[in-house]
Order: structure tokens, then C-alpha cells, then sequence
């Protein structure tokens, strides 16, 4: 399977077609990185040369046994460095702009994303607003500090995750790669959303759910691990058949004689229960209010016949296989691997494991993202950790019961790292970012009407904010065809006139203002860009009817003023 995923991959790069966009990615790369990460995997599918790096992978799986801490603290150090070193500066993914300028320009996020629950405003609002304003980082920053800590706490509970399953040498190091290296690392890179964290609570959930049924230990971390994600996102009730079933299976295998009593054992039942108490009435009504557009695709019937007939229309099958292999690289390899009993395993590893991946799996197909799947993958990212650990589960399994194959450990390793560095270096580089964004846009399959307004949209935003004035114009332009919209119209006609297309810019705000004519900006706008086309006429009407909204308003006082004189010196006799 990491012969056929390789082979995939080089092709892809090859063809101008955006089917595979999972698997692409190192078309728009530097060739260096691109091909290098590439070639340094396919090396390690030869024996020969895998098996010179396996005594490294054993010592590093010997180092996880023999000293627990200082293995997940170099695995923690080591993912950190790597988001840190690899900041998004493309900015693409789901609400990067939006809850970034949240921060930026100190806009309350009850007004701009209201669903939010507590925790999520907290770190993604609250405390990079206290950061910002004491000076010590900027909002972008802010993100990127809490993500290398959070990448740092995956990294090390990577490690954890292998020593809960017991695995040892090469084995374990390849399991923890699996965990580690999905696509989601991108969301440790400056996108600030409770995405990320569910990401690092999916992976807790799963070490201390595998603690408590091994040992009987890690009952009371699983349950902080929930209650912190029932006031993180909605989505942590997604935690809850697996939480359940560590409850069962703990009391079967250790709760017996009384073992249930004791208080640290009534605090792991006490606190996510209080949790879902506190915050379950909230949940409900941010679904009610703000999920139901999320699982109904535009202009579907109602009923469930509809929504299975939506979740795989168009482009969107291809496009879910897409974001299982850029979240979880070796998903794909379950099937060959399977989920049956591997090296003695207890079957309760499986199950936990597939309670914690399938609910989220479940609902995957269901959830039309507003901006696509293309862009909205952070929907789906704590969907991927969830794969990964199952998929990690099998790989190490598999290895500890083959260890005259232990050199697919290296091939593993190399396997999943390999993409996982290309799509963080995707999001470094600027222009070639952009490019894989247009190349969704022009290239097979064809895209929705919402899909190529809302890319179109963000390319002008993301040019504006770059200061590309004309490539920003353009794609406002185009974005005006799909979604006319009198804020895409105002940032068109602001594009045109900072690239100098002031004809361009009077037309857009005619357009704008036939939508929204009580647009105070809009009528200000239009002043200021018919006034300096010497178009007085336009300029007044224009000052007028901002007055006429906003009486007393200086600017259009002023453009008076200033017209008024203009008008005079040119009636004036030489």
C-alpha cells in the first residue's frame, strides 16, 4: 500500500487535474522538498536500505521503554520545532482570515462566530487579544505559539500511545509516527480554531482510555480529557460512546471489590458528567441554531433520503477519499492490515478504538462544510486523529508479530512523515499555495457555484491583504460572477482603485450600491473615486446621498467643500 500511495503521488504531480488533490501536493512544491521528502520514502520501501536505519528505530523504540520522559519530551520538542519552523502564510484553511482578523481588529466573536463555546473563546480570542495588546506577540503569533504547544503535547502523547499498547523497538516507533505525522499538523501552524485542540484531545482520549483498561489507571484523565472538550466544541460528543465504554470494560476488568469507591475513581465519573450537565443545554442550542445549514447541502430535499443523496453528490466521494488520505496517509492500508486480534492483543484495544473513531467517521459524509471540503478540511481533522490511532494500533500490532519484517517500521515512519512535511511546507510558501488554490478553481472536476464564489473570494482577500492590488481585482472579479454579494462588491471596487482602475472602481460601486443603497462606505467610496476622475456631477449626487443617511457627516461635508472650490477655480477666468 506505501508502494501504491508513492506511485500515486509522482503521477499526480504530473497531471493538471485537481481529482487528487490529497495526493498532489508535491506539484506545487520546490522540487527539492517536494521530491526529496518523496524520494527519502521511496528509498525506505527497499529492504536493503531500510534496514541500515532499523538499529536507529530500535533504539529510539528502546528509548521509549527504558525512559519514558526524555522520549516524550524529545517527541514533543521535536513537533513543535517542526510547526514552529513552518508558520501558514498562505492562510486557506476554513476561518484562518476570519478568526485571525477577529483578533486583529478586536471584534467581539460573538458577532462574528456566536457558536462558539467558552473555551474556544477563550484561547482563540481572549488570550491572543491579551498577548497582542501587552505587545509581546502579534494575533498571527499568538496562534502559532499555542500550536507548537499543542503539537508538542500530541508528540508526547504519541509516545504515550505506543507505551499504553506495549509496544516496543521498531514497532512502537512506527505507531507513533502514525499518530504523529497526519495532515492535521497544519492546525498547530497559526489557524485558530477549536479544531486544533480537538486534535490533541482525540489523541488523550485515546491514550487514557487504552491506560484504563491495560492498568486501570488513566480513568480520571479521560474524563478532564471530555469535560475539556464539552466546553471546547460540540463536536466532544463525539467523545461519548467511547468515554461509556471505557466505563463498562474498566468495571468488568478492574472495578470489581469495590475499586469504584475510591476518590480518585469517583472524580473520573463525577467530572464529565458534571460537564455534560453544564454545557449540554448550550450545545443543543448552537445545533439547533447553527448545524442544521452544515448538514443539509444546498438546495437538497428534506428527509433522510435527501441527505444520503447530498452527501455523495458531485465531486463530493472523491473529495472524502481526499480528505481521509491528507488526514490519515495510511487509512487506506486497513483494510490489508485488518482490525482482527494481532500479537495477542486483548479485542478490547479494538473496540475502544473503533468507539472513539466511528462516531466522528459516521458523520463525516453528512457535513457540508460552508467554504467546501476543499478549504473546511479542519472540520475534519480530529476525524483523522481518530484513524490514526486505529490505523497506528494496527501497524504496531502487525510489526510486533513479524519481527523478521521489523524493517517496515522504517518505510512506515518515512511513509506518513513524508507527506506530513510537504503539506506543512505547502503552507509556507506564499505564491505556490496560491497557485494549488487557482488550480482547484480551473482544473477538473468542476466545482459548485458556492465552492468557486467563496475560492474566488478568498483569493481576492488574501491578494488584498498581501498588497497585490491587481491579482486582488481579478479575483474579486471573479468572485462578483458567482456571488455578487455587496460586501465582495465594495472590496472589488476598493481593489480596483488601490491598483489605479478608477473607472473600474466607479463602476463596481454603482453595482454595490444598487444592492445595498443605504451603504454609507459604499456612497463615500463612490465620492472619493469620482472626484478624482473629475466626474463633479457624480461626486456631489454621491456626497448627497450620504448626507441624506448620515446627516452632518464630515467626510461628505468636506468633499462639498472641496468640489465647490474645485468647480470655482475652473469657472474662473485665466
Amino acid at each position: 500500500m506505501l508502494l501504491v500511495l508513492l506511485v500515486a503521488r509522482a503521477a499526480l504531480a504530473f497531471m493538471p487535474s485537481m481529482v487528487g488533490w490529497s495526493l498532489n501536493v508535491q506539484r506545487f512544491l520546490a522540487p527539492a522538498i517536494g521530491w526529496g521528502a518523496w524520494l527519502l520514502a521511496a528509498a525506505a520501501l527497499a529492504p536493503a536500505l531500510a534496514n541500515r536505519a532499523l538499529p536507529a528505530l530500535e533504539w529510539m523504540g528502546e528509548a521509549m521503554r527504558r525512559r519514558p520522559g526524555m522520549a516524550m519530551a524529545a517527541w514533543a520538542i521535536a513537533a513543535a520545532v517542526l510547526v514552529w519552523l513552518a508558520p501558514d502564510r498562505v492562510r486557506f484553511v476554513g476561518d484562518f482570515l476570519l478568526r485571525q482578523g477577529t483578533v486583529e481588529v478586536r471584534e467581539q466573536p460573538g458577532l462574528l462566530y456566536p457558536q462558539a463555546l467558552p473555551l474556544d473563546v477563550f484561547l482563540h480570542y481572549t488570550l491572543p487579544s491579551a498577548l497582542s495588546g501587552a505587545g509581546l506577540v502579534d494575533a498571527n503569533g499568538a496562534s502559532r505559539l499555542l500550536g507548537a504547544l499543542e503539537a508538542a503535547a500530541l508528540g508526547a502523547l504519541a509516545v504515550a500511545f505506543a507505551r499504553a499498547l506495549e509496544l516496543r523497538g521498531p514497532a512502537a516507533v512506527a505507531a507513533v509516527a502514525v499518530l504523529l505525522f497526519g495532515g492535521y499538523l497544519g492546525m498547530f501552524t497559526g489557524f485558530s480554531k477549536a479544531f486544533a485542540e480537538m486534535c490533541v484531545l482525540v489523541a488523550a482520549a485515546g491514550v487514557f482510555g487504552l491506560q484504563a483498561l491495560r492498568r486501570g489507571g488513566g480513568l480520571l484523565g479521560l474524563g478532564v480529557v471530555v469535560a475539556v472538550g464539552l466546553a471546547l466544541h460540540r463536536s466532544a460528543l463525539g467523545l461519548l460512546p467511547a468515554l461509556m465504554l471505557v466505563w463498562v470494560l474498566w468495571w468488568r476488568r478492574h472495578g470489581r471489590g469495590g475499586a469504584w469507591r475510591r476518590p480518585l475513581t469517583l472524580a473520573a465519573l463525577a467530572v464529565p458528567l458534571v460537564a455534560l450537565a453544564v454545557m449540554l443545554p448550550r450545545i443543543i442550542a448552537v445545533m439547533r441554531r447553527w448545524d442544521s445549514i452544515h448538514f443539509t447541502p444546498g438546495g437538497s430535499e428534506a428527509g433522510l433520503g435527501g441527505a444520503i443523496a447530498g452527501a455523495f453528490a458531485g465531486s463530493r466521494p472523491i473529495d472524502l477519499v481526499n480528505l481521509l488520505l491528507l488526514l490519515s496517509p495510511l487509512v487506506v492500508a486497513l483494510p490489508v492490515l485488518g482490525l482482527g486480534r494481532r500479537g495477542g492483543a486483548a479485542p478490547e484495544e479494538r473496540t475502544l478504538l473503533l468507539a472513539l473513531a466511528l462516531p466522528f467517521l459516521a458523520v463525516m459524509p453528512f457535513i457540508h462544510p460552508a467554504q467546501g471540503l476543499f478549504r473546511d478540511w479542519d472540520d475534519f481533522a480530529a476525524t483523522g486523529v481518530a484513524l490514526s490511532l486505529l490505523v497506528g494500533w494496527a501497524v504496531g500490532r502487525t510489526l510486533e508479530a513479524a519481527p523478521r519484517h521489523a524493517w517496515v517500521a522504517v518505510a512506515v515512519t518515512l511513509g506518513v512523515a513524508a507527506p506530513a512535511v510537504q503539506w506543512l511546507a505547502h503552507h509556507v510558501d506564499v505564491d505556490r499555495g496560491l497557485a494549488r488554490v487557482e488550480a482547484f478553481i480551473h482544473e477538473p472536476p468542476p466545482r459548485t457555484e458556492d465552492e468557486l464564489g467563496n475560492t474566488w473570494d478568498y483569493l481576492g482577500i488574501r491578494n488584498f491583504r498581501l498588497e497585490r492590488w491587481d491579482a486582488a481585482a481579478r479575483a474579486f472579479a471573479r468572485a462578483v460572477e458567482h456571488a455578487p454579494s455587496p460586501r465582495i462588491l465594495q472590496e472589488w471596487a476598493l481593489a480596483q482603485t488601490m491598483s489605479g482602475n478608477l473607472h473600474g472602481a466607479m463602476a463596481a460601486y454603482h453595482r454595490m450600491l444598487e444592492k445595498d443603497p443605504r451603504n454609507a462606505l459604499g456612497w463615500l467610496g463612490l465620492t472619493s473615486v469620482a472626484a478624482r476622475l473629475g466626474d463633479y456631477v457624480e461626486a456631489r449626487r454621491a456626497a448627497n446621498e450620504l448626507l441624506r443617511l448620515q446627516p452632518g457627516n464630515a467626510d461628505a461635508l468636506r468633499f462639498l467643500t472641496d468640489i465647490d472650490q474645485l468647480e470655482r477655480a475652473r469657472r474662473a477666468p485665466p
